[in-house]
Formats: C-alpha cells, sequence, structure tokens
C-alpha cells in the first residue's frame, strides 16, 4: 500500500503533537498534576493523537482490525480531552477569582459535572464506535454514538456559558491569570467547527463526512487544524502561566475538599 493524501495527515500529526506531548508533560509537571489545571488532559489528547496516527502509518504494510479499532477509538477520544482540558483552565480562572475575593463566582460541583458529561459521551461514542467497524456499521452508527455526540454539543453549550459568565467576571482575578479565559476564548470557535465537524460525521449521510474514505481536506481544514490550534493556544498559555504558591495550592484543596463528595459523607 502506498502512502496517500490521510496518511500525510497521519504524518503532519506525528510532527506537531511529538513534541507537544512532551511539552504538556512538562507544564503538567510544572503547575501540578491536578485536574483543575488542564494541562493533564492536554497531555492525554495528543498522546491519543501519537497513537492514532501511528496506528494509521503502521496499517500502511501491516493492515489489521486491530490497528484499524485502536485508530477509530483514538479518534473518538479527541473530543473529550479538548473540553476538559478547556474547562481545567476555566476552573483555574474561578479559583483565581476565589484566592483574590475569598469567593469563587462557581460552585466547583458545576466542573465536575462537566467533566461527567464529557467522560460519559466519550465513553458512548466509544463503545458505540466499535460495535460494528464494518463500512455499513460506520455509516449507520449505533445509537450511542448519536446520544454521545448530543451530549457533547450539550457539553460545549455549558462550556460558552462558563466562559461567558467567568469572562465577565475577569476583572477579580489575580494579576497574569486573565489569559486563561483569553485562551478558552480563541480556542472554543475552534473547538465548535471541530464539534459540528463530528456531528456531520455520524448525523450526514455524506460520503465527504465519513471516517472511511471521507474527504482528506474537508476533515484537515475542519478537524485537524482545528485540533492544533487548541493545543498551540493552550500550551502557549501554559508555558507564560506563573506557577501557584504551596499557599495558593493549599487554598484550592481546601476548596474542592469542601464540595467534594467524600467530605460530604
Amino acid at each position: 500500500m502506498t502512502v496517500t493524501y490521510r496518511h500525510g495527515l497521519s504524518i503532519l500529526e506525528l510532527i506537531i503533537y511529538l513534541p507537544s506531548f512532551f511539552v504538556t508533560c512538562f507544564l503538567t509537571y510544572r503547575h501540578g498534576l491536578r485536574r483543575n489545571s488542564g494541562f493533564f488532559f492536554l497531555a492525554t489528547f495528543t498522546l491519543s493523537r501519537i497513537v492514532g496516527a501511528c496506528c494509521d502509518l503502521v496499517a500502511i504494510d501491516h493492515y489489521t482490525l486491530g490497528l484499524y479499532i485502536a485508530a477509530a477509538v483514538c479518534m473518538a477520544i479527541g473530543l473529550s480531552p479538548l473540553m476538559l482540558a478547556l474547562s481545567g483552565l476555566l476552573s483555574r480562572a474561578n479559583l483565581s477569582i476565589q484566592r483574590k475575593t475569598g469567593q469563587a463566582p462557581l460552585n466547583q460541583l458545576i466542573f465536575i459535572f462537566f467533566r461527567l458529561l464529557t467522560l460519559v459521551a466519550m465513553v458512548l461514542s466509544i463503545v458505540g464506535i466499535t460495535a460494528n467497524m464494518s463500512a455499513e456499521g460506520l455509516a449507520h452508527p449505533d445509537i450511542k454514538v448519536k446520544v454521545g455526540m448530543t451530549l457533547y454539543l450539550v457539553a460545549a453549550g455549558v462550556l460558552c456559558l462558563l466562559l461567558a459568565f467567568l469572562g465577565m467576571h475577569q476583572v477579580s482575578m489575580q494579576r497574569g491569570e486573565k489569559r486563561t479565559i483569553l485562551a478558552v476564548a480563541i480556542s472554543t470557535p475552534f473547538l465548535l467547527v471541530r464539534l459540528i465537524y463530528a456531528t456531520l460525521i455520524w448525523f450526514l449521510h455524506d460520503s465527504s463526512f465519513s471516517m472511511i474514505g471521507g474527504n482528506v481536506t474537508i476533515q484537515l481544514v475542519m478537524s485537524v487544524l482545528e485540533e492544533f490550534a487548541i493545543v498551540i493556544t493552550c500550551i502557549g498559555v501554559g508555558i507564560t502561566l506563573r506557577v501557584v504558591s504551596k499557599e495558593s495550592r493549599a487554598t484550592q484543596e481546601t476548596h474542592l475538599d469542601v464540595y467534594s463528595p467524600q467530605h460530604k459523607s
């Protein structure tokens, strides 16, 4: 099998995501392995794209059903960690307001709900996709895939509301933390385009929008470049963000404990 235009996208993804993975791992270590930082989810996303691209390239000469399923699963994973990364930046902004004013504008349970929503959407999408990996199955996906995509759309709406609400309170954020809102504001339009592309794949019966044999240029313009933009934007902001002091981290952890189910029990 020869290298095709589609394989070229996989090579491009490796060029972008290999260094991005190491940078996001560094940012996760630098800012701490806390879910509210969001960089852990960026690292997860870049790793999934690296694995998916490798599976796609290995399949050029050694095609197996396992590689095909692995590549499809990696593609399905994409939206969830991106949304979680953006919500992580918003959570950091929310806690920044709390550190400055003594009160967070949003209850941390909202972010926990958002994470659960996106994780359920991801699980349903993966289960639905892998239920029938034939061309017929992908052309007429399992209902779980459509439910998962619907939940992604709901999650995107929630993310936009969180962004708008925290944007109105950015004057109360600590110095240097407003750029988290800027990063999410820049990334959200790209995320919405990426979400529209995924929705068209599963709801529009058009050969141009298909996991198998779909238009590669459309995939590049509506999916691959959007993901690049989000990752690069978040990494750029992450590099410039200050590391939260130990005292501030203790305040964050106390705040999270107050709203955790374990604390309530």
